[in-house]
């Protein structure tokens, strides 16, 4: 089963890619959902999202017998930009030998508006079988992917087989608060390409990121529910651990000093997979 999921390194947000490659080879987990994700990693900028690096990340992930399964590179993207930034980043999955390339579309468009906009993206993602998987938001500010209302007019509305949807329970909890994620959750299992596992708790200011099982995303009785049901996309867990969602929704980094100690990363992510391998018992998986 650890072959159907990663561990994003967004929870090392604050440490180093070698560090964080380090310890989630320690939870014997190879899968990795690599975060480039402006406003989630500190100090990362358009310029820090460049092949170089990429080359330099994908050489630490060989020597570790890692895979990249799925890269999450959220930045600001609107129409006049998003063509080039999307191609820049298809070609960034393609150098990490990534299938899955996890984004948020522009805000200032729609859904057909941005495909006619990233055309050339789009086609680059179709010849090199990357699949542009977009995300829902925990923004609270109307987007075109808001929750699973949205699911079908959105499929139906893709004009090419590259585009995709990543489905975030998480984002959902502070998007749409009053929604039930349960069931939001379970009807994404038909038509999300992956799903990002994420839980946090409210304490009447904030989301706080927590062990997945610990907050109000009710995972227990989503795992249950796919184990009897085989329905579970391939999933990262991710867990930004150093950043907090007000309770409007905007996101916010903790001062680096605030940052967890890599032991207790490792602890809430080995609580999570434990849970997670508890739970989840496919006689075969998707």
């Amino acid at each position: 089963m650890k072959n159907n999921f990663s561990i994003s390194t967004v929870a090392y947000a604050g440490h180093s890619i070698e560090s964080a490659l380090d310890s989630i080879c320690s939870l014997d987990v190879y899968n990795v959902e690599l975060a480039l994700i402006q406003g989630a990693i500190y100090d990362l900028d358009e310029e820090g999202v460049s092949e170089s690096n990429v080359r330099h990340i994908r050489d630490l992930l060989n020597r570790r017998h890692m895979s990249c399964t799925s890269l999450a590179a959220h930045c600001h993207m609107t129409l006049d930009n998003c063509d080039e930034r999307l191609l820049k980043r298809i070609n960034l999955a393609s150098i990490l030998d990534c299938q899955r390339l996890i984004i948020y579309a522009p805000r200032n468009g729609n859904l057909s508006q941005f495909q006619r906009a990233a055309s050339r993206a789009i086609a680059r993602a179709e010849a090199l079988e990357i699949k542009i998987l977009i995300e829902n938001v925990g923004d609270q500010q109307p987007y075109m992917l808001n929750d699973s209302s949205d699911f079908e007019p959105v499929i139906n509305e893709f004009n090419s087989e590259a585009l995709g949807i990543n489905f975030d329970p998480g984002n959902l909890a502070s998007h749409r608060p009053e929604n039930d994620l349960f069931q939001c959750a379970v009807r994404s299992l038909d038509v999300a390409e992956h799903i990002h596992i994420k839980d946090l708790v409210f304490d009447g200011n904030s989301y706080q990121f927590c062990a997945v099982g610990d907050g109000i995303c009710r995972y227990q009785a989503l795992f249950r529910h796919v184990s009897k049901h085989n329905s579970m996309p391939f999933f990262s867990i991710e867990a930004p651990f150093a950043m907090i969602r007000k309770a409007d929704g905007r996101a916010v980094l903790k001062p680096k000093s605030e940052v967890l100690s890599l032991e207790e990363i490792n602890a809430k992510l080995r609580a999570s997979v434990q849970l997670i391998m508890e739970l989840y018992r496919p006689t075969n998986v998707s």
